[in-house]
């Protein structure tokens, strides 16, 4: 009977944890994915285990047919379970009202958050509680060990956990949907149920009443339950720090936290049932209670001092993506401890047993004590120690807590003298190690080691650390790339991923999110930005006069106040504007709450696949978008579709247009693509409306710097209209919040061929020129002045782009440059900025010898077309390390300058030693400027 109910509480466990996935990702569609709500539901959610884990206890050893009792006990899992899984998206609307006045009282909304999750939650949570004191107390009428039988099914079930967690994420949401994934777990239940019943048939209990004890008793039972209360919060504070410990190295998805989540539930499984054996052999080895608690803080602190060796196998710098990776790294960080853990649960219950409880009441003693202690322990660890003292204090803090574990397990003084070697000097090795780990713990790794890691591509490329924070939600590095002492741009990284930054490209696209719906809009007057990142489109808002008010969300309050970096110099800091209203929150729980309606409202999200930002992709969360959006509104969307297959991104665009009819696809630049839909736009926009933002003295200058320098260089950037993206989706289905993972947890290694043929420049001529709705909105004078300039774009995207994009040539440089009097394409051929140029002017009047400085301002002349300037330039920057490069461009340049002798004799001399792939560039150099050949 042992090993069959060993089996169904495996079962049970890992129908539990499919169940805990899918109820933390339905409850984040109606409370939010902030750290706050997702902390509050996983208090909740302990909370209502350990009032199981108390009634069980309490009522326990009183069952006569415990069997029957567990058999229900799963079916009312199973059952509210399933109902939660269905009926939390539905409830969302019926909550908004209740939370929108609380919309920016914080502390009132947590409170509602935490009693609507305690709420829904305390049924199947309470019944899951119940369960292993209940058959920790009918096993143990039948095995005299109590401490097998309790770290067998605490080990079993645990395990089974291990299985749900992986299966959930790996396996089953991806293939069934959630409501599908829900499904297999009510079969597991039912599985258990049957099970249940089989077994109880002629399984009676017979009734025992637990001595009292004496009063020395109670007092070592009381100490027995608060080590158990904090090596429950210690263990659930360790595993917020580890997982923001490894976020810096891996980039967090759903999969790679459920591999972390996995380790932790391997290690508790695997104490749990080497404890329960050891009790077999051994039913006095809860002596080793002290010894265990000081094991694990000593392994703790050696883990996290181990972990730059273990980072060492890596050669990248770059956050690790593949499970197999991140299992690799949390082996030897967590899983040490967590079996520690599992041990001293076992080893616990087997203590309190001993004081003079029934099983039941021992089982569950112990376990309400641990779960008490784990509901405590993310909020502490979250919300005290993280931000106070940072990630390394907080494991110092947390592996030294383990100390007063150790003190409160110690062994009754009435106990028998142990007489073996090892029982001896077993507790003096663990307490000489944890002293010792104590002593040397590696303060300092953290600054000047682990928060480096991620940075050192950029600091290898030129950037610097301007700043660094452990914030509440994320850790913080802010970057700043330097030119003779001058910022000239920054990159936000948030963990170990490149969130945004301040550079061309990024400003380009961003700043886009903007211009275009006010070009379109007849008369914006509120504004709404999702997601701050380092500002531009912020300050794109509060650039647009129009506006009447700006409302930002963002979950992070650390990135908000950061956000200053960028913006130094007073006046300029777009949250500073007095027409902004700051929201600490969730995104997709503000649209869900919020009463106003926005004329515009675009949106930047993190990557869609970091873990709970699909939430923000998905077809509900658009038609969200489009309630909100005031009559005639537009909304702008951030779609990166490089970090996406070419089925994931027509899921993403699928939804979009489910919710807006009239969707439309642009490209800022290169790869960071842009969805545009509104709520019942009207018909075309007067040209000077469209043109109006030109004539600004703040916006049009900020349009020309970033390639906008005509208004009919803004329609280069579309890519497809409602008919062309629904007939290019016509074969996927949505993303929507039943089916998450069609935008999986796999990152693209290469980009899909799809997204450069969706960017030539034939193609998008064509979709321009041929599309109904670009006929219905825009002015017809830039619709025909726009069709001969999407060579322009063009070649912003390709290089701007990468991933395999081919490079721009030299006769390509030539047409842009005889073709156009644009500036801004010239530059970015050579992925440079104004900015950039005019940080070196200012370096050579200071008198700055370097050869960057020279080719820098050879690239501006060229776009100035001052040719021979740019040639004079490119000469004196040839002594530096791009010679080979700056050559054919001085040719270029002398021969566009009519400066022909000199381009001739260049070609002449320099081709000769040209390495094999830059004889095509010179061979067309020689026909273009009539050199002869040269070979």
């Amino acid at each position: 009977m042992n090993i069959i109910l060993s089996l169904v509480f495996f079962a049970s466990g890992a129908a539990a944890l499919i169940f805990e996935t899918l109820w933390f990702r339905q409850a984040g569609l109606m409370l939010g994915n902030s750290v706050w709500a997702t902390s509050l539901v996983t208090s909740s959610f302990m909370g209502g285990l350990a009032i199981g884990n108390g009634l069980a206890g309490a009522r326990g050893g009183r069952l006569r047919r415990p069997l029957l009792i567990y058999a229900m006990l799963e079916a009312a899992i199973g059952a509210t379970g399933l109902g939660l899984v269905v009926l939390l998206p539905g409830l969302t609307a019926f909550m908004a009202p209740l939370f929108t006045p609380l919309l920016d009282q914080p502390a009132a909304l947590n409170t509602v958050r935490f009693v609507v999750a305690f709420v829904l939650l305390l049924v199947p949570s309470t019944a899951m509680g119940a369960t292993l004191p209940v058959l920790a107390g009918a096993l143990s009428t039948r095995e005299p060990r109590f401490g097998r039988v309790l770290g067998m099914l605490y080990g079993w079930n645990t395990l089974g956990a291990l299985a749900g967690a992986l299966a959930g994420e790996g396996l089953l949401i991806e293939r069934f949907g959630v409501r599908g994934t829900a499904w297999c777990a009510v079969t597991l239940n039912a599985g258990a149920v049957i099970s249940a019943l089989l077994l109880s048939r002629g399984f009676h209990q017979t009734l025992m009443v637990a001595p009292s004890g004496t009063a020395s008793a109670r007092g070592a039972d009381r100490r027995l339950l608060a080590a158990a209360f904090l090596a429950g919060g210690l263990l659930l504070a360790l595993e917020v720090a580890w997982f923001r410990l490894l976020a810096l190295f891996v980039f967090g998805t759903s999969l790679s936290f459920s591999v972390m989540l996995a380790v932790v539930l391997a290690g508790i499984g695997a104490g749990g049932l080497l404890a329960g054996w050891l009790v077999r052999a051994d039913a006095e080895a809860w002596r080793w209670l002290s010894g265990t608690a000081l094991a694990a803080g000593a392994v703790t602190a050696w883990s996290y001092a181990a972990l730059p060796d273990v980072l060492a196998r890596y050669a990248s710098v770059q956050s690790l993506l593949e499970p197999m990776d991140v299992l690799a790294l949390a082996l030897p960080l967590m899983l040490p401890t967590s079996f520690l853990s599992g041990a001293l649960f076992t080893l616990m219950g087997t203590a309190v047993k001993a004081e003079g409880r029934g099983a039941s009441s021992a089982a569950g003693a112990v376990a309400l004590s641990n779960t008490a202690g784990a509901m405590m322990g993310p909020l502490i660890g979250s919300f005290v120690l993280l931000p106070g003292l940072g990630i390394e204090g907080t494991i110092f803090v947390l592996a030294a807590g383990y100390f007063v574990v150790a003190v409160l397990a110690a062994r009754p003084a009435r106990l028998k003298a142990e007489t073996s070697a090892l029982a001896r000097v077993g507790p003096r090795v663990a307490a000489a190690a944890f002293f010792a780990m104590i002593a040397l713990f590696p303060f300092g790794l953290m600054r000047n080691h682990l928060a480096l890691r991620p940075a050192r591509p950029y600091l290898a490329a030129g950037h610097r650390i301007e700043a660094y924070r452990e914030g509440l939600n994320e850790t913080i590095t802010y970057l700043a790339r330097d030119l003779w002492g001058e910022v000239t741009s920054h990159r936000l990284l948030t963990n170990s991923y490149s969130m945004s930054g301040s550079h061309f490209a990024s400003a380009r696209y961003m700043r886009f999110f903007v211009y275009l719906p006010v070009a379109l809009h007849p008369a914006p007057k509120k504004a709404l930005l999702i997601s701050y990142g380092v500002g531009l489109t912020a300050r794109a808002l509060t650039d647009t006069r129009q506006l009447e008010s700006i409302d930002v969300v963002d979950i992070s309050k650390d990135i908000l106040e950061l956000g200053r970096i960028v913006f130094p110099r007073p006046g300029t800091f777009p949250l500073d504007d007095r027409r902004v209203r700051v929201h600490v929150e969730d995104g997709r729980f503000f649209l869900l709450t919020t009463d106003q309606r926005f004329d515009i409202i675009t949106a930047e999200p993190p990557p869609p696949k970091g873990s709970g930002i699909v939430n923000l992709y998905s077809r509900e969360y658009f038609q969200l978008i489009r309630k909100r959006l005031a009559p005639g509104g537009i909304t702008t969307y951030w779609l990166p579709v490089y970090q996406m297959a070419g089925p994931e991104s027509k899921a993403v665009i699928r939804g979009f247009c489910d919710a807006f009819e009239d969707c439309t696809l642009w490209t800022g630049t290169g790869l960071e693509w842009m969805l545009m839909g509104s709520a019942g736009g009207g018909g075309p926009v007067p040209e000077e409306h469209f043109e109006k933002q030109w004539r600004d003295a703040v916006v049009g200058p900020d349009l020309r710097a970033l390639g906008f320098e005509r208004p009919e260089l803004l329609g280069t950037t579309f890519l497809a209209d409602a008919p062309m993206l629904r007939r290019l989706t016509a074969d996927t289905h949505s993303l929507d919040d039943d089916h998450p993972l069609r935008l999986s947890t796999r990152f693209v290694t290469k980009v899909a061929p799809l997204y450069f043929e969706m960017m030539d420049v034939a193609r998008t001529a064509r979709a321009f020129e041929s599309s109904e709705w670009i006929r219905r909105v825009w002015p017809a004078a830039l619709r025909e002045r726009t069709l001969g300039e999407f060579s322009t774009q063009g070649l912003i995207n390709r290089s701007h782009t990468g991933y395999g994009a081919s490079p721009i040539s030299l006769p390509e440089v030539e047409a842009i440059l005889v073709g156009t009097p644009l500036r801004v394409p010239v530059l970015s051929a050579f992925l440079t900025s104004d900015s950039e140029i005019a940080a070196a002017s200012r370096a050579k009047g200071r008198g700055e010898n370097d050869p960057f400085v020279d080719e820098l301002l050879g690239f501006g002349a060229l776009g100035d077309r001052d040719y021979s300037r740019a040639a004079d330039f490119f000469w004196k920057a040839e002594r530096g390390d791009h010679a080979a490069e700056l050559g054919p461009l001085r040719v270029l340049a002398l021969g566009l300058a009519s400066r022909l002798p000199e381009a001739r004799k260049a070609i002449a001399d320099m081709s000769v030693s040209a390495a094999p792939a830059e004889q095509p560039s010179w061979d067309w150099l020689a026909r273009r400027f009539g050199a002869g050949p040269h070979r």
